[in-house]
C-alpha cells in the first residue's frame, strides 16, 4: 500500500484535472476501494442489496480522465453489477488474486438494539418512560430506522455541502493568486517601460514594450499583451 505522501504525488503528477476536481469534491469517490465504501442505502427495508456486490478497484479512463475506455467486443464473460451479470466493454481493473466487494451499510441488515431502541422511543414520548425492552412494540424499531436512515442523509448533505464549500474556497483562492500574479507581472512591465522612457498613457504599456519585457527580463518571444 502507498504512503500518504505517494498517494499525494500520483494525484499531482498523474491524475488528471477532471480526476483531482472529482477528489476534491468527493475525496472517496477514486481513492477507496470497494470493500471500504460507505453508501448508505435509501429504501430501508426495502433494500434489495442485502448480498455483497463484487466490483472492479477501477476502470482505465480516456484522454480527459472523465469517461471509461471501452474494448471493441464486450467481454466473453458476465461482470457482475447491481442488476445482475452483464457483459461490458469497459476496460476494467480487477485484482488477481482476490476479489473486493461493496456491502450496503444500512441497517436494514440487522436488528437495531432494543436498548436504543428504548431510548429513542422513550425520549420522542412514544411510550412512557417505565416501558421495558421486552415490550417494545413493533413499530418502534420502524421508527428507529427511519429516524436512522434521515439522520443519515443529513450528515452525508452535510459533509457533501462542506466538501463543496471547501472545493469553491480552494478555487477562488487560487483566482486570487492567478489574479494577483497577473497584477504584479503587469505592474513589474510597467515600471521597467517607464524606467527606459517608453510612452505610458492613462496607465497602458505600449504592446512593443511588453515584448521588449518578455525578450529582456523573461527570456521569451512573446505572451501577447495583458493590457
Amino acid at each position: 500500500m502507498m504512503s500518504e505522501t505517494e498517494a499525494a504525488w500520483v494525484r499531482e503528477q498523474v491524475w488528471t484535472s477532471a480526476m483531482r476536481r472529482a477528489h476534491a469534491e468527493v475525496p472517496g469517490y477514486l481513492g477507496e476501494c470497494p470493500c471500504e465504501y460507505q453508501a448508505r442505502c435509501p429504501h430501508g427495508e426495502q433494500c434489495t442489496r442485502r448480498e455483497p456486490l463484487a466490483r472492479p478497484i477501477g476502470v482505465i479512463l480516456r484522454p480527459g480522465g472523465e469517461q471509461a475506455a471501452c474494448f471493441p467486443e464486450p467481454f466473453a464473460h458476465p461482470t457482475p453489477t447491481a442488476v445482475g451479470p452483464q457483459r461490458t466493454a469497459e476496460a476494467q481493473i480487477w485484482y488477481a488474486d482476490h476479489t473486493c466487494r461493496w456491502v450496503c451499510t444500512c441497517e436494514c441488515h440487522s436488528e437495531p438494539d432494543p436498548e436504543q431502541v428504548l431510548a429513542f422511543v422513550v425520549r420522542l414520548g412514544l411510550v412512557p418512560p417505565e416501558t421495558t425492552m421486552d415490550e417494545l412494540p413493533p413499530p418502534a424499531f420502524r421508527a428507529y430506522r427511519v429516524e436512522i436512515v434521515h439522520q443519515a442523509r443529513l450528515r452525508d448533505l452535510r459533509a457533501r455541502r462542506e466538501r463543496q464549500f471547501a472545493a469553491e474556497q480552494q478555487r477562488a483562492a487560487e483566482r486570487d493568486r492567478a489574479y494577483r500574479a497577473a497584477r504584479a507581472r503587469s505592474d513589474r512591465i510597467r515600471d521597467w517601460a517607464r524606467e527606459r522612457g517608453w510612452p505610458i498613457r492613462h496607465g497602458r504599456v505600449p504592446r512593443a514594450a511588453i515584448e521588449a519585457y518578455q525578450v529582456a527580463v523573461e527570456g521569451q518571444a512573446g505572451q501577447g499583451s495583458l493590457f
